[in-house]
């Protein structure tokens, strides 16, 4: 039997309806917490599918109209009408992609609107944090990758703090008594795997004993599209990189969720 090649458009068809149907909800009902967050979470999933496909400006898209979204409920506003209007003029061009990324005057206009939703608010709720302050675990039984991966992100800052550990066992005990601002996750371990360390983390966030945002970035080598979606979807999880790893991935996350890189 013939396999289907993997295909943004079809992968993340449903995703985009489902996206649509919450924001012509969210116009009827600008301030509605749980919607706001559900949409969110909807463009994080299909930013983080983008990215699986190395479409830069989709996954940087997405991730725009979501932080609106977040900054919108965080600072309990009403979700502005324009904000709305431009992620589903983005959602509609998402639906005639295909296997391409959008290209320049699409990405630069509905940047153009999106941006100022994000930039400032998430301006406002950062705190200030210098590169020496930011903090980093890197989670990988393999030596090679923890070393490029270690490469990766001293050659971004080299004042970065930075944490390698070979088993999620270590990495538990580490993220239960450290804080870190970004983990770089395997998932595919001897004994006890990535998805042990996020069930662990889930738990002690239901309960209160850690705080905020996990800040989980998996690494994997898993090509299912279905494994990478359940992946994708829990809460603890900023996004997914595929194997083999690549610098500028790397890069943008640190950017994307350290606090004192955040642009």
């Amino acid at each position: 039997m013939a396999h289907r090649s993997p295909n943004f458009q079809d992968d993340a068809r449903s995703l985009i309806q489902e996206v649509e149907e919450e924001l012509l909800s969210l116009e009827k009902n600008p301030r509605d917490p749980k919607n706001i967050c559900r949409c969110a979470n909807s463009l994080r999933t299909i930013q983080g599918v983008a990215n699986l496909f190395n479409l830069d400006n989709i996954t940087r898209l997405t991730g725009l109209a979501a932080d609106g979204l977040d900054a919108s409920c965080k600072l309990n506003q009403d979700v502005d009408p324009k904000l709305i209007t431009a992620t589903l003029e983005l959602l509609d061009n998402l639906r005639h992609t295909g296997a391409s990324d959008l290209d320049g005057r699409a990405t630069h206009n509905i940047t153009a609107i999106l941006a100022p939703f994000a930039t400032t608010t998430l301006r406002h709720l950062a705190p200030n944090r210098s590169p020496s302050d930011t903090k980093i675990l890197v989670v990988d039984d393999e030596a090679v990758n923890r070393a490029l991966l270690e490469e990766f992100i001293r050659s971004f800052n080299k004042d970065i703090k930075v944490t390698v550990v070979d088993s999620a066992a270590e990495a538990i005990f580490y993220y239960l008594t450290e804080e870190f601002d970004l983990v770089f996750l395997d998932i595919m371990m001897p004994e006890v795997d990535g998805n042990h360390f996020i069930s662990i983390v889930e738990k002690n966030r239901a309960v209160h004993n850690i705080g905020g945002e996990a800040n989980i970035v998996v690494q994997t080598a898993v090509q299912s599209m279905e494994e990478l979606l359940s992946i994708i979807r829990k809460d603890c999880i900023l996004e997914v990189i595929r194997k083999p790893i690549l610098r500028k991935r790397i890069c943008t996350c640190i950017e994307r969720y350290c606090p004192a890189f955040r642009q």
